[in-house]
């Protein structure tokens, strides 16, 4: 097999293998990105950065971003594309309000949802972007035909690099509806429309260097219609009306209104009337001339006419025909009247046609011109050439043969008796150049180029040396282009830089040297390589992804190495860092059939910094290994943003010595925040993490947890905070009580309740704790209280108090504790008639002569006594604890007024 359709066929292989896996990798279509710049409303000037949150899902390979004058971006009016870089320059608009969106792509072409739109006022331009471009009206004139090319000219803008083109039915430039053309290097432009028929608005903008496209210049109209108007016909100027003439025979006319490029028809008939023509109708004539090499002796007529486009079935796109003109074709013997190489300069080895012309047609029979060379042995030629009958011009190939020395060469024509000649220089092969593939490259992978010849290269071949400035790039001393050949493919290894180098690579050869220039990047630090999977199973493919330490300007490259190359034959030797990202991607194809289990080590490497990770390729049919993860989940659900979720994951089997790290992802980190990985501790099977979230017009962030070849997804809803007033605090006073005490509370608001008052809603999470539904905080205030209620408990509870309002919750802790523990004493010293009772102080004891009465009371606190006979107090006395126990005094009043006491 040739390698040529062996290479066809491995990569045919290669693709069939990436389309098969594809619905096995990517599950669903990545989820919606979040636009965090501009800001909602924010008025700017071209150019402005637009920035989004990344896509956490595996596969993701680009984003799409829209802008639009409508809300519901119908239509759309700028488009774009970035890799994988989470923002783009955005210019190109003119004043006014826009709406922008962006959505992710994955490798498998699937389209995510669009993000939430944001809207944005363009006011102007800032110094980076060029000025606009004053737009001329068509050239010739503003009603065209299908297929009619059309010119258009513009003020030139200083700085500008190049232009855009923009044309549309739809005044309002939709995407879908408008014809556009960049690169423009000239404030000029031609081009023609097909279809649809129409009444069309054009604008152009400038582009610098940078890419950066300036505001719209003005507008203009100009329609396509097959009913519009053609333009006069084109009139004669050359030859002389009458004139006699020899060949080659000039014919010239005016410029049509509008010229066509190749629109012009010219015929030339021995009849005035044109009843048939002596050539073939030269028509697809671009100038307004036309050399004619051929022509019959006589009098002949011609004229010309301008195709104007495409006609219709009931419409004309051509000019009437110009007025004829008559000239003579002189009937003197012919004789040559130039031989002309066309390549001109001629190098070694080189080959070129060489023209023969005759003053006019040889006889109908043919004829034969002699030829001769001055030097024959280099620039050979036949010894005659046949020229057809009644023709005047014919041509014929010559080769170069080498010379060491510029060398002078004549060409000698001879026909009846007369000669003509022509003489050029036959060159000695040169160098002619050294180019490499871009202007930037990344230290420390191979420079490729081309060394070209002007000529081939001689007998023995070109032995051309090589030199460099700097020992970052190290040629080596000779490179031989072949003999016979005109060029050399060049790869110059290059070794890392810590700081941007400038390398100059000269090469020389036969006393000449050519140079070519190109500056040495340092090549960025990998800070990781991920396998996904890191197991596979022969004929599977697997996807690696390379992180570096900054942002690429241009595309770089970090060299890529395998330590079991037969595994992976297809593993490409480099990853680039694509312009604008941080991040490049890697394929991992190992071979179809493997006897045992087998593991490669990848490894990328950039300015000295080498990051390893295995791939383990199991032989076909082997089981795919158990999942690593059980679960991944987020408590609660949905937050309004700003407010915190706690994730949890919990693994398959308890976590070994050291821990185990989960690595954690989101794909819209502006939205919800995760640390980069979680550690589940020795032993245990789970860790929870916090998820912060930001003030957000609500979305749902989809986050990722991964840990091997396993990953899994969970949602949280990020919702829009309230306008109003929002719950600001929740305390407690006191926060520790015995039950059966009360407790007060107080919620306070971030601003002044509104009209008719906030309702908080209270709840709590202990049977111990007592709280009402709800409190309302009046309104214009900001803070309400509330009584909690606490029962008896036999050991201390510790519960919550929860408010929510406007989208935010607050908790408070309340200790509730069982009655206290100690001793109590009671002193009494009275004196009293038979009648009298006793009472306490707060109440708890009314105890009348010959009975008893008991109060208990808590740890520290205190009954007061009081004997009374009904008017007076004639006696007090206290009971009280010295301990941390509450007890219970039982009160006997006796008949003599005294008090027998006993405290339990």
């Amino acid at each position: 097999m040739r390698a040529d359709r062996l290479y066809a066929a491995l990569l045919y292989l290669l693709c069939a293998v990436l389309l098969a896996l594809a619905p096995r990798v990517l599950a669903v279509p990545p989820s919606a990105p979040t636009v965090l710049a501009p800001a909602n409303g924010a008025s700017v000037q071209i150019p402005f950065t637009a920035q989004w949150s990344a896509v956490s899902e595996p596969g993701v390979i680009a984003y799409n971003w829209q802008v639009s004058t409508s809300s519901t971006f119908s239509p759309v009016q700028k488009i774009g594309s970035t890799s994988t870089a989470t923002q783009a320059a955005v210019s190109g608009l003119a004043n006014g309000t826009y709406f922008f969106r962006v959505q992710a792509v994955n490798s498998g072409f699937e389209q995510g949802a669009w993000s939430a739109a944001r809207s944005f006022t363009v006011s102007g331009a800032s110094a980076q972007a060029p000025g606009k471009a004053v737009l001329d009206p068509p050239v010739g004139y503003a009603t065209f035909h299908p297929w009619e090319s059309m010119r258009f000219t513009w003020s030139a803008v200083p700085g500008a690099a190049s232009y855009i083109y923009e044309a549309s039915t739809d005044a309002r430039f939709p995407i879908t509806n408008t014809i556009r053309f960049d690169n423009i290097p000239q404030p000029q432009y031609g081009f023609a429309i097909a279809n649809p028929e129409g009444s069309y608005t054009a604008r152009v903008y400038a582009v610098n260097a940078d890419g950066t496209v300036g505001q719209p210049s003005n507008t203009i109209t100009f329609s396509v219609f097959y009913a519009n108007p053609v333009p006069p016909a084109p009139q004669p100027t050359a030859p002389a009306a009458g004139a006699t003439l020899t060949l080659p025979i000039t014919f010239g006319w005016t410029h049509t209104l509008n010229p066509q490029d190749s629109g012009y028809e010219l015929q030339i008939s021995p009849f005035s009337d044109f009843r048939t023509n002596e050539v073939p109708t030269a028509v697809q004539i671009t100038p307004n001339s036309y050399v004619i090499r051929s022509l019959t002796a006589g009098t002949k007529f011609w004229r010309v006419r301008s195709h104007q486009g495409m006609a219709s079935p009931t419409t004309t796109a051509v000019t009437a025909w110009s007025p004829v003109r008559s000239f003579t074709v002189s009937s003197a013997p012919p004789v040559p009247v130039s031989v002309t190489p066309l390549r001109i300069p001629l190098f070694s080895g080189d080959d070129t046609w060489v023209e023969l012309q005759l003053s006019g047609p040889v006889p109908s029979a043919g004829g034969n011109v002699a030829l001769s060379s001055s030097h024959p042995a280099i620039v050979p030629v036949p010894a005659t050439v046949a020229v057809q009958g009644s023709q005047a011009w014919t041509q014929f190939r010559v080769v170069a043969g080498q010379v060491t020395a510029p060398t002078p060469i004549t060409l000698t024509a001879t026909y009846n008796g007369v000669s003509a000649s022509s003489q050029f220089t036959l060159n000695p092969p040169a160098l002619q150049s050294i180019t490499f593939s871009g202007a930037k490259v990344s230290a420390g992978v191979p420079l490729s180029g081309v060394l070209m010849l002007a000529g081939q290269a001689p007998a023995g071949g070109a032995v051309v040396s090589l030199a460099s400035n700097t020992p970052a790039v190290q040629p080596p001393a000779s490179v031989t282009v072949p003999a016979g050949s005109y060029s050399a493919p060049l790869s110059l290894p290059t070794s890392d830089v810590s700081t941007q180098t400038t390398a100059t690579i000269t090469a020389s050869w036969n006393g000449v040297s050519t140079t070519s220039t190109v500056t040495l990047m340092p090549a960025p630090h990998p800070l990781s390589l991920t396998l996904f999977p890191a197991t596979i199973n022969a004929g599977q493919v697997s996807d690696g992804l390379v992180t570096v330490d900054a942002t690429a300007t241009f595309d770089q490259y970090l060299r890529v190495s395998s330590n079991n190359p037969d595994l992976l034959p297809f593993l490409s030797t480099l990853v680039v860092i694509p312009a604008g990202d941080n991040r490049g991607a890697i394929s991992l194809i190992p071979k179809n059939v493997v006897a045992q289990t087998t593991v490669a080590r990848i490894s990328v490497t950039g300015s000295g910094v080498t990051r390893f990770a295995d791939l383990t390729v199991n032989p076909s049919g082997t089981p795919a290994p158990a999942a690593t993860l059980s679960s991944f989940t987020v408590t609660p659900a949905s937050v309004t943003g700003g407010q915190s979720a706690t994730g949890r994951v919990t693994l398959a089997q308890a976590a070994p010595a050291g821990g185990t790290s989960v690595a954690l992802g989101s794909n819209l980190p502006g939205s919800a925040s995760v640390p980069a990985s979680v550690l589940v501790p020795q032993g245990a099977t789970s860790a929870d993490f916090t998820i912060a979230t930001f003030p957000s017009a609500g979305t749902t962030v989809q986050l990722s947890a991964r840990l091997g070849d396993t990953i899994l997804f969970a949602s949280l809803a990020v919702t829009a905070a309230p306008s109003g007033p929002t719950l600001s605090s929740l305390a407690l006073s006191p926060t520790t009580v015995t039950g059966g005490a009360s407790v007060t509370g107080t919620v306070t608001l971030t601003g002044a309740a509104p009209a008719g008052g906030a309702s908080v809603v209270l709840s709590d999470n202990a049977s111990a704790i007592v709280t009402p539904a709800s409190v309302t905080v009046p309104a214009g205030a900001t803070s309400a209280n509330f009584t909690v209620t606490t029962a008896g408990v036999s050991a201390a509870t510790t519960g919550a108090v929860t408010a929510s309002f406007g989208g935010v919750s607050k908790s408070a802790s309340l200790t509730v504790n069982p009655p206290a523990t100690g001793t109590a004493t009671l002193t009494v010293s009275a004196s009293g008639r038979g009648g009298e009772r006793i009472t306490s102080t707060p109440a708890g004891i009314s105890v009348a002569v010959g009975s008893t009465g008991s109060a208990a009371f808590a740890a520290g606190a205190s009954v007061t006594l009081a004997v009374t006979n009904g008017r007076d107090a004639i006696w007090s006395g206290a009971c009280s604890s010295n301990g941390n126990k509450a007890r219970t005094c039982t009160l006997t009043l006796n008949a003599n007024g005294s008090v027998a006491a006993n405290v339990q």
